[in-house]
């Protein structure tokens, strides 16, 4: 049995997905074009969009759910990330959560074992914030 079917559905996990690459994208994007700005004066070297949008990806999945246990879209929900024993996360639970949110397939882990691979690779879970 999954442990977030009580609470957390794909709805929500959409919803999540949704809200929390919207912010990504838009800090991303600022921090392209600042970057670019003194780039195209001859300060630094160019990159390519996708560097700064998979890079504030990770450091955004990751400080968030570091210090707080969630991002900003499951601050609307209500839901937090919890061990799967329910206590904290370790560092390196967070680590690999945001390594793996990073890839391109990890909502893939939703077709054979109902759980993101995210979740299924660092032993975390979703749990209502009350829980």
């Amino acid at each position: 049995m999954n442990p977030t079917t009580s609470t957390i559905g794909e709805g929500t996990r959409i919803f999540h997905f949704l809200i929390d690459t919207i912010l990504i994208f838009i800090l991303s994007f600022f921090l392209y074009k600042w970057y670019n700005f003194y780039a195209f004066f001859g300060y630094f070297t160019p990159y390519r969009y996708g560097y700064f949008f998979f890079a504030t990806t990770f450091l955004y999945t990751l400080l968030f759910e570091l210090i707080f246990l969630q991002t900003p879209a499951k601050m609307l929900t209500g839901t937090k990330v919890i061990s799967v024993n329910g206590t904290r996360p370790s560092l390196l639970q967070f680590l690999v959560r945001a390594i793996i949110r990073t890839t391109l397939f990890s909502m893939f882990g939703l077709a054979w074992n109902d759980k993101p691979l995210h979740d299924t690779f660092s032993n975390t879970i979703l749990s209502a914030k009350n829980s």
